[in-house]
């Protein structure tokens, strides 16, 4: 099976189900043994940097804009929840199902809460500012920080 089969069904299982799919979910759906379906996400995360694996393990991290572990960017569309791995990732979520939704997040130097809504498509109106510690070049030299 092309791995951009086994990425395609990853994206949609995180849109439908709002976390990701564990390796058996993987292989189930797909018809693949443990070992493909390692050897799959080994090459999309590694050779593609089309998928971050958590360190040393074969379990997705993010499959971006999607985190598979809970962040401080919750995004909620109607009854669905979802993980970001920042705020850009987060509202890229709202836009990739596109739908209408709010990110929850809070800001990491006051702790402030923040909440941004999508409405129509676009954010609502807000005062937050949105800042980018490090520039998009080097994001993928230290993604699990960035």
């Amino acid at each position: 099976m092309d791995d951009s089969a086994v990425r395609l069904w990853i994206y949609r299982h995180f849109v439908e189900h709002g976390r990701a799919p564990s390796l058996d979910d993987i292989g189930n759906a797909l018809h693949l043994t443990p070992a493909d379906v390692t050897a799959a996400l080994r090459r999309l995360a590694h050779d593609a940097d089309a998928l971050v694996l958590l360190p040393d393990s074969p379990y997705l991290w993010m499959a971006e804009p999607f985190s598979a572990v809970p962040t401080g960017y919750r995004v909620e569309s109607g009854a669905q929840t979802w993980w970001g791995n920042c705020i850009w990732d987060a509202l890229a979520i709202l836009a990739l199902v596109d739908a209408d939704g709010r990110v929850e997040a809070r800001c990491l130097q006051s702790a402030t809460e923040l909440l941004v809504s999508v409405v129509d498509g676009a954010p609502a109106p807000s005062d937050a500012i949105v800042h980018f510690l490090v520039p998009a070049s080097d994001w993928w030299r230290s993604i699990g920080f960035t």
